[in-house]
Parts: C-alpha cells; sequence; structure tokens
C-alpha cells in the first residue's frame, strides 16, 4: 500500500514528476548527498577488505566469533553510534585538544597548500568529515560480510594455482570485484536513508530536506534550520491541513535519489551475481597456504576496537555522572520497554511472513519486500500518515499499529529472504520426496521445512525486531505512538554535548539491541550450519 500510494503521488501529480528534471539546487542536494555517502562506502569498504579475508579465510574459534560480533554491531543504533564519536571528537583530553586548536597544510608538490581546518565548526568540511566516518565505521562490516562469504563460497582451485604463480593478490581482487562493487553500492543506500548523523549539526542532504519539507512544508535555510530541535515533535507536519500537499513535496524532494536507489540495488544484483556461480558453500575446504595471514587478523581487531570500541568509551568517558545502569533504567524504563513491546510484535509478524514464506513461495514477493525497504524509513512513515491519517483508523494511527506495519515494511524482506532460503538446494529435494509420500504443502512445511530451517526463520524474525529497536526515521515521523518509545526524546536530545541522559540512553539502547542481535546472528549461523549438511548429504 505505501508503495501504491507513492507511485498515484508520482503519476498523479505533474509537479513530482518535474522534480525528476533536477534543477540547479536540486542537482547540488544530490551531489552533495551521493558524495557523502559514496565516500562513507568508500570508507566501509576499505576497513572492510581485511576483516573480508579474515571472515573468509580464517580459522578457529576467534573467527567464528568474529562472525557473531561484526554482524551484531551493525544491529547498533546509528543515532547512539553517530553520538558517541560527536563526545569523542568534543572529549578535553591533552592528546586530542589539538582537534580544536589548530590548522594544519597539506603541501601539494611544494607549490600549493590546501588548508584542513579541522575544528569541527556545525556544518564544517571538518564536521561533514565526522559524519561521513561515523557512516562508514558503522556499516563496515556489511562489506566484511559480504566479502567474506564470497571467499568462502569461491573455488579455491584458482586461488592455488594464482599462488603457484606468483598473483594470488591479483587474481583474489579480480574475483573480488563484484562483491566488492556491491558492497559500495549496499552501504551508499543505506547511508543515504540515514538523517540522524547529518540532523545534528545542520548538514543538508536528501533525507534531511525529505524531513524538513514535510514537516515545515519548505526547504532548509537560515530562518528554517535543520538543526532546530526535532521540529516533527509539533506535529504540524501530520495534522496540519496542506499535509497532502506536504507529502507530495517530500516524495519530489526524494524522488531523483530514488532513482539513483534502484540503480544502485541492480547494480547490488549484478555483484551478487558474480560473487559464485554455484549454491553450494564450499567451507573449510581451501589449503593452510590460503588462510588469512596475521597481519590481517590484527588489522581486523584493531578495526573492531576503533569502530566499537573507541564510540562506546567516548560515551561512558563524558558522563559527568557515575555509570549506574539501575539508575538509567529507573529514568528510561518506560520507554524502553515500550520500543521492545513493539519491536517484538514486528518480530512476530516477520516470524509468520517466514513461515508462511517457506511454506508458499510467491514470485515477485521479495522483490516488492526489498522495494519497500529501498525507499527508505522516512517515505514509508510519511506514505503510511496519508492512507491512516483518516476518520475510522485512529486505532492505526494513535496506536503502535502503524509503527509495526512501518518497522515490516521497511525490514520485512529479511524475514522473506530467511523463508526464500528454504526454497534453494537441498530444500527442493526434501520437498519433492514429501510430495511423493503424499504430502501437501502446508504437511510439508509442518514436518519436513520448519523443523529443520526454524533457526534461520526464527533469525529472520529477530532480526527485524533488533533493527525495529533502533530504527529512526520512520520512528520520529510516526511520533507521538502509544506505548511512547525512547527513539524520538533521543533525536531531541542529540543536539545537546555532554548531556547525560542523552549519553546514558545511548548506552541504555545499545545494551538493549545486542542482546536480541547476537541471538538472531547466532540462529543464523546454526541454519547456515544445518544447510550445509543437508548440502552434504544430498551429495
Amino acid at each position: 500500500m505505501p508503495l501504491a500510494w507513492m507511485l498515484i503521488v508520482v503519476l498523479g501529480n505533474p509537479a513530482v514528476r518535474a522534480e525528476f528534471s533536477l534543477s540547479a539546487f536540486r542537482t547540488a542536494l544530490l551531489g552533495r548527498t551521493l558524495a557523502y555517502n559514496a565516500s562513507a562506502a568508500a570508507i566501509a569498504t576499505i576497513m572492510g577488505l581485511p576483516a573480508g579475508f579474515v571472515l573468509g579465510r580464517g580459522r578457529g574459534p576467534l573467527v567464528k566469533l568474529l562472525w557473531i560480533i561484526l554482524p551484531a554491531a551493525l544491529l547498533m543504533p546509528s543515532l547512539s553510534y553517530a553520538y558517541g564519536w560527536s563526545q569523542f571528537v568534543r572529549l578535553e583530553l591533552p592528546r586530542l585538544r589539538w582537534l580544536h586548536e589548530h590548522e594544519f597544510y597539506l603541501g601539494i608538490f611544494g607549490a600549493f597548500h590546501l588548508p584542513i581546518h579541522i575544528t569541527f565548526r556545525p556544518n564544517g568540511a571538518a564536521d561533514v568529515f565526522r559524519c561521513i566516518w561515523s557512516l562508514g565505521s558503522w556499516l563496515w562490516a556489511v562489506p566484511a560480510g559480504l566479502i567474506g562469504l564470497a571467499l568462502r563460497r569461491m573455488d579455491s582451485s584458482v586461488q592455488q594455482q594464482a599462488l603457484l604463480d606468483g598473483a594470488l593478490h591479483r587474481v583474489t581482487f579480480r574475483q573480488l570485484v563484484g562483491p566488492i562493487i556491491a558492497s559500495l553500492a549496499i552501504v551508499t543506500v543505506l547511508a543515504t536513508q540515514e538523517f540522524a548523523v547529518y540532523e545534528p549539526t545542520g548538514i543538508s542532504v536528501v533525507a534531511t530536506e525529505v524531513r524538513m519539507v514535510f514537516d515545515t512544508g519548505a526547504m532548509s535555510s537560515a530562518d528554517n534550520s535543520i538543526a532546530a530541535v526535532n521540529p516533527g515533535t509539533k506535529g504540524g507536519g501530520m495534522r496540519s491541513p496542506d499535509q497532502p500537499a506536504r507529502a507530495a513535496a517530500a516524495v519530489a524532494t526524494a524522488a531523483p535519489l530514488l532513482a539513483i536507489t534502484v540503480l544502485l540495488a541492480l547494480i547490488v544484483g549484478w555483484g551478487a551475481t558474480t560473487a559464485s556461480a554455484s549454491d553450494a558453500l564450499a567451507v573449510n575446504d581451501w589449503p593452510p597456504a590460503l588462510d588469512a595471514s596475521r597481519w590481517t587478523l590484527f588489522v581486523t581487531l584493531l578495526l573492531i576496537a576503533l569502530n566499537i570500541g573507541v564510540p562506546v568509551w567516548a560515551l561512558i568517558e563524558s558522563l559527568h555522572r557515575g555509570f549506574s545502569p539501575s539508575l538509567m533504567w529507573n529514568q528510561f524504563g518506560p520507554k524502553v520497554v515500550g520500543a521492545m513491546f513493539v519491536a517484538a510484535l514486528a518480530a512476530v509478524v516477520a516470524l509468520v511472513a517466514a513461515l508462511s514464506a517457506s511454506g508458499k513461495w510467491m514470485r515477485g514477493l521479495l522483490a516488492v519486500a526489498g522495494a519497500s525497504f529501498l525507499v527508505g524509513g522516512q517515505l514509508l512513515a510519511i506514505a503510511l500518515i496519508r492512507i491512516y491519517n483518516r476518520p475510522g483508523f485512529d486505532w492505526v494511527y494513535n496506536w503502535f499499529v502503524i509503527a509495526v506495519i512501518a518497522y515490516v515494511g521497511r525490514f520485512g524482506w529479511l524475514a522473506m529472504a530467511a523463508g526464500r532460503g528454504t526454497w534453494g538446494r537441498p530444500w527442493r529435494d526434501l520437498r519433492d520426496m514429501a510430495a511423493v509420500d503424499g504430502a501437501g504443502t502446508l504437511r510439508t512445511a509442518a514436518a519436513v521445512v520448519w523443523p529443520l530451517a526454524w533457526p534461520t526463520l526464527l533469525a529472520g524474525g529477530m532480526i527485524v525486531g533488533a533493527l525495529s529497536l533502533t530504527e529512526v526515521p520512520a520512528t520520529v515521523l510516526l511520533m507521538p505512538q502509544h506505548p511512547q518509545v525512547l527513539t524520538p526524546t533521543l533525536m531531541t536530545w542529540v543536539h545537546m554535548s555532554h548531556y547525560d541522559p542523552m549519553i546514558e540512553a545511548s548506552l541504555l539502547m545499545m545494551g538493549t539491541v545486542l542482546l536480541p542481535a547476537l541471538a538472531a546472528v547466532t540462529l543464523a549461523g546454526l541454519g547456515l550450519r544445518a544447510l550445509r549438511r543437508g548440502e552434504r548429504n544430498a551429495a
């Protein structure tokens, strides 16, 4: 329904279609957005390369632990993560004070000097780089995982021959071109959907402008600052008489980026198809000569300490009062419980969807679910507001129901992908044998598929629940909700530096999402092992 609403808005509104022919302002906005987020993708991919080699060509319990840590860290809330980096650059430590007090010059061939102001002035170059770095160091697990999976699925005989010929690195890189390009495209798409990282200091990108247009009816300006404290909390964008016009304007603002997103999604599909020519997972079949080197393991551990340890340490270091989990829970517990309640409902709905998809698959289902994710949380929330902000739908619009719909619409493709995974080999052989014995669709699913695939299906539902806990764009636009959740409050406090409630709430959110994230990743690993056992038995 949200996708249909957006299609109607585009086809039925000439002003929206006209935005595909970019003006000078919109060209600059789109170029700025792509430049910032493509830079974040490049940083994430560069950091993900050594980790990918460890995940793909490493052995032992430490590598298995990394397969849990990296995906779980990816599920951390981006809002709290970015706030941790912002606190890090503000820490008044002797070794960090030069970031605020000095100006450096970069010599180019000894003839030109480019000034680099490391001052972190709001909306300045250093502040933009902080946002880019925050996104890259948050999303680096995506390329690490994709490269690791590609290496594990790769025919190692080609690499062994390249090792004998002295061309191992060149041949391996050529084999990884597809996953690397797919990683760049995926991280770029994910980064363009994040506005909470850019908004606190007033950096203008498409995501922040979409929210400004929907909330205020106009683009950002000196009189309409992006950095204003949570303008959407007033509800003007939701209940105002000109809401249809504002919603259409928001779609128009995002329209050019949506076209780029579709192109990037096609690139991801191409990269995925070139990653491996087979459906089998070839694990532990490479010789010791192809094992990941010690320096890649060292760099990976160093990156984990940098990308995960530093933001969390900066949050704890920035507290003015003692760290007390019990005090934090007493203060923020009700909103955290509300967020967990809504996320749990989303996880249950996603699990039902995964079970259904594993029982009966419909063509095009994953494509529709993926398209719902690609439009982004903000447009998805705006579409739901326009659909349900009507008489008779108050039980949806003013309660948790609309949030559950938004979360499943945003992340339900993961549950669909888990269900789709039960239609590959060797699952087809099992289904065929059940059909020969006279079992119908429901009987085959209940007696054959679900008992074997339950870890993967449950992981799909839990991942949706974990992501629902930390979703910012859709949650902020859909507020107020009943029950209340913590994310809108964090968006209000994120504009304040060294603010103890924001720091404590961020740490609490990180700890809250960690448990379902670790459980989901562990279950996914159990499902993959079950799949590999089935493949060996089928062979």
